[in-house]
């Protein structure tokens, strides 16, 4: 008996001794835990990249490798690259190619003596602003001057490098207009940009498909109608060049003068 109770007793002792073991494993995993945030915290910039993308690779299944992985769309972290080391990305090659028609265009207005347009260029146009006056077209006409023509003439090889489609816009004044030809102001600035249109494909050798006209009448005037220099200045055409493909291009031939037309 005496013996049984000495060995009942000395189980009751290991039992209740357990709980030490259990609360040292506890304490041994916070330490753990705490210093794996300590290391975190401490983690620099470039090694914090390095583990975020490891772990985007390994869940993805991407080999490992050091640095970055070469497809991070599905980052699971999304990392904001170091505007030091980030490449300046310039102009686009159309945006640079309007630049250089711009200045190519300066120089033949320089060489021509033609004071009577004006450039105006963004990212995506060129601006080739005809102001009026009785250089380029008379009052309630859409016959184009000889000087108009010389100039279409000397800006046509500039023209023909257009990265993209090249909108004519025909302008009128708000004067009535006293004409058996055109019906109203729509008519006149439509074809005044018909005319310019007709004379850079047929007789200047621009491509017809990479041209269209439009017609603004007098119901968006480059200035405003009030004074005679104005209203000169209205009776105009612009030639945008942009850098936008045209609309519908295809493969079919340009159009061609009937043998023997003039406009």
């Amino acid at each position: 008996m005496h013996e049984g109770g000495d060995e009942g007793g000395h189980n009751e002792n290991a039992g209740s001794g357990r709980w030490l073991l259990t609360y040292a494993d506890m304490i041994t995993l916070l330490m753990i835990f705490f210093i794996v945030l300590y290391a975190f915290s401490t983690t620099d910039q470039r090694k914090y990249r390095e583990i975020a993308m490891s772990l985007q690779a390994a869940l993805a299944g991407a080999p490992l490798q050091r640095g970055l992985p070469q497809a991070t769309a599905n980052a699971l972290v999304q990392m904001t690259p170091n505007p030091a080391a980030t490449p300046k990305i310039g102009p686009d090659p159309a945006s640079r190619q309007l630049a250089q028609m711009q200045a190519h265009i300066q120089a033949v207005l320089r060489a021509g003596k033609v004071r009577e347009v004006t450039l105006y260029r963004s990212a995506q146009t060129l601006d080739i602003r005809f102001e009026g006056s009785s250089v380029y077209f008379a009052s309630a006409s859409a016959q184009l001057k000889p000087r108009f023509k010389q100039v279409l003439r000397s800006l046509a090889p500039v023209l023909k490098k257009s990265p993209g489609a090249i909108h004519i816009q025909g302008f009128t004044n708000d004067l009535p207009l006293h004409s058996a030809r055109y019906a109203t102001a729509w008519e006149l600035s439509a074809a005044r940009a018909v005319h310019v249109t007709r004379y850079l494909t047929e007789f200047c050798g621009l491509d017809p498909h990479m041209i269209d006209a439009e017609a603004y009448g007098q119901w968006h005037p480059l200035y405003p109608n009030d004074s005679a220099k104005n209203l000169a200045l209205n009776r105009s055409v612009d030639i945008v060049v942009t850098t936008q493909k045209p609309l519908g291009l295809n493969q079919g031939g340009p159009d061609v003068a009937p043998p023997g037309g003039r406009l």
